[in-house]
């Protein structure tokens, strides 16, 4: 039997932000390997346990590498509040879903939501999330600004989509041959995972939620069958604006003074 680790696919809509189109394209790594920026090692399967979460596990990675990379922060947000409130559960989910929940309802920090040694069964994984909680999530979107976009499955526009963000990809989990895994013929792709880095011609490398080792490298030719790419950036809060306006205002009291002393001399 073919196994789940919890990929639903999208019906990509008409109004769904597609790359290119959207968001800006901005090259934040030109380089388009984010290996140097990889969050804290997290499994959905941590406790023997099958979350289905792999969705959720590959978006929090991909924001949290995205974070580390733009302003030198380490976060580390709740993959059990935003599989939860995302409706995940048995099965899994879709990035398209997923990554509105995040986009909409926000996301906690880990240590308010933790998945450890505790959470030892799929209902305490999927227990209710209190009404605090859901307040809580809201700073996540005081704090950042949050935007999505499909990417065409084609090695050009994942090639460029790299540079922009790690990526999530879909893959055939997991079939391995020569060091490297690929897709056997006919199978359809039953995975998320965090796209961080391509060697062009020869593999795809990620930063997997799944089962050691978290880095994999998937063969060339071994296209997604969906990928997304992530936008983040921080939101000025009151204070930073008070802070600026004093600062432009101390610069131009500075500019006067200088003009007025050179015109008394």
């Amino acid at each position: 039997m073919i196994k789940n680790y919890g990929l639903k696919f999208d019906i990509q809509k008409p109004e769904d932000y597609v790359f290119g189109a959207n968001l800006p394209m901005e090259e934040i790594n030109p380089s388009g390997d984010w290996s140097e920026f990889l969050p804290v090692k997290e499994f959905q399967n941590l406790n023997n346990i099958e979350t289905y979460a792999c969705v959720t596990f590959t978006i929090l990675n991909c924001i949290e590498i995205l974070i580390k990379k733009q302003y030198g922060i380490e976060k580390n947000y709740s993959e059990r509040f935003l599989a939860a409130v995302s409706g995940t559960k048995e099965g899994g989910n879709s990035p398209q879903v997923v990554a509105e929940f995040l986009r909409k309802i926000g996301v906690v920090p880990q240590e308010l939501w933790p998945f450890d040694v505790e959470i030892n069964t799929f209902e305490k994984f999927y227990s209710s999330v209190s009404p605090k909680l859901y307040e809580l999530a809201k700073e996540f979107n005081n704090e950042w600004e949050f935007k999505h976009e499909y990417v065409p499955t084609n090695h050009e526009a994942i090639s460029k989509a790299l540079k922009c963000s790690p990526l999530l990809i879909s893959v055939p989990a997991w079939f391995e041959r020569d060091g490297k895994y690929y897709r056997p013929e006919g199978f359809t792709d039953n995975h998320a995972t965090t796209m961080i880095k391509e060697r062009k011609e020869e593999f795809s490398r990620v930063f997997d939620s799944y089962d050691s080792p978290h880095i994999k490298d998937i063969e060339w030719g071994v296209l997604p069958m969906v990928v997304k790419r992530f936008y983040i950036k921080k939101k000025d809060t009151k204070e930073e604006k008070v802070y600026w306006f004093i600062e432009i205002w101390r610069n131009i009291l500075k500019a006067f003074r200088e003009i007025v002393i050179i015109n008394t001399k």
